[in-house]
């Protein structure tokens, strides 16, 4: 090869390269001059927020967080012995429990060095499709020491809930996941979905240390952003104090408008109780983006290809931008209070690594 040529085919793929900086640098400018926040850094702790978000319904029945519970007669903790162990000692463990499909589901517990038992807050973390619990433990612990907070992990193994449905829209008993499964009487009892396990594991470890807590918070990244947003939809009075949802696929749009498609890409089509969307509209909820989550269906198989997926947008940051929209419009349509936040981290991909950090600001710093 030439110099001359060489030189050439260099400069050009500076030039392409530069022409990729300037892309993603004019979305974050756009996308931040229509009141889509970036991430600044932050130091200071902040005080475990209240369940005041919750409707009026929640709040004047005290006893429901226990209701919650309740359908299962069988102790959360398969060994109470260990699990005592566990959530009081320092470092990783792990441990199982009772699910309610009435099989062991593994816990990743990580105890920061500093943590108070008593008042120390209490942070689920939500895994992806790869199932890959451990690897979202090891990835969140430090950024659990940093802000002192008890880091528990569910392990939503593909034994026992083999489909990515299985694990993020648990709502119905058999059959496809579909608009007309709640008339077909196929729609789960709620006290039996897979976002029941969170606030059964979350009862239990407060008895264990006696924590005072009176809520709890939440991330999910991929499928576990899925299972985040869709807890907020489908679980009565959730009892979550902060919630970021990271990079989700797809997601269940909190609108009945025809517009559409039905569930699971909107609430159309849901069981009656969970059409109204005023509960998750009030939900503290960050819909955390990367600039960079961009692969559309071609590139990524794990991203839902479907016509009711695709509507929401070509790929992850898109469909994240629409479900905040969506959610901004029903709200405003229907006069009813909206507590959701956007917020994008310039260059991060599909890789919870790039995230985490930052959901860990959105979680514990004011």
């Amino acid at each position: 090869m030439t110099p001359t040529l060489q030189n050439f085919r260099q400069r050009a793929r500076l030039v392409h390269c530069s022409s990729l900086h300037l892309l993603v640098s004019i979305l974050i400018l756009v996308l931040g001059v229509l009141g889509v926040p970036q991430l600044a850094e932050a130091t200071e702790v902040a005080e475990a927020t209240d369940l005041a978000w919750q409707p009026a319904k929640c709040r004047a029945d005290v006893a429901v967080a226990d209701s919650n519970t309740t359908i299962s007669n069988a102790p959360v903790f398969v060994n109470a012995t260990l699990a005592r162990e566990v959530l009081q000692t320092p470092g990783t463990g792990r441990l199982q429990i009772n699910s309610l499909q009435r099989k062991p589901l593994t816990v990743h517990v990580f105890r920061p060095s500093q943590f108070d038992s008593a008042a120390g807050r209490i942070w689920f973390v939500m895994h992806g499709t790869g199932r890959d619990a451990e690897r979202y433990l090891k990835t969140a612990a430090p950024v659990a020491e940093r802000h002192r907070v008890l880091l528990i992990v569910l392990e939503f193994s593909r034994k026992d809930y083999p489909t990515g449905d299985a694990y993020t829209l648990g709502v119905v008993t058999r059959g496809p996941v579909a608009a007309h499964a709640a008339e077909e009487g196929r729609w789960r009892n709620p006290l039996q979905t897979p976002y029941m396990e969170i606030e059964r594991t979350f009862s239990a470890v407060k008895e264990v240390l006696q924590n005072k807590q009176s809520g709890y918070f939440i991330f999910g990244h991929s499928a576990g952003a899925q299972f985040v947003h869709r807890l907020l939809s489908f679980v009565r009075c959730p009892r979550v104090l902060k919630a970021v949802a990271a990079n989700a696929g797809v997601y269940t749009l909190p609108t009945v408008d025809k517009k559409w498609p039905p569930f699971p890409y909107s609430l159309r089509g849901a069981s009656r109780e969970f059409q109204d969307p005023g509960q998750v509209l009030a939900a503290p909820l960050t819909v955390l983006l990367g600039t960079r989550d961009t692969r559309g269906k071609e590139e990524d198989t794990n991203l839902r290809g479907t016509k009711g997926a695709i509507v929401q947008g070509a790929n992850r940051l898109q469909r994240g931008m629409t479900y905040y929209k969506v959610g901004q419009q029903a709200a405003h349509s229907a006069n009813r209070p909206f507590a959701w936040k956007v917020q994008l981290v310039p260059g991060a991909g599909h890789e919870v690594a790039q995230v985490i950090a930052p959901a860990g600001q959105l979680l514990f710093v004011p």
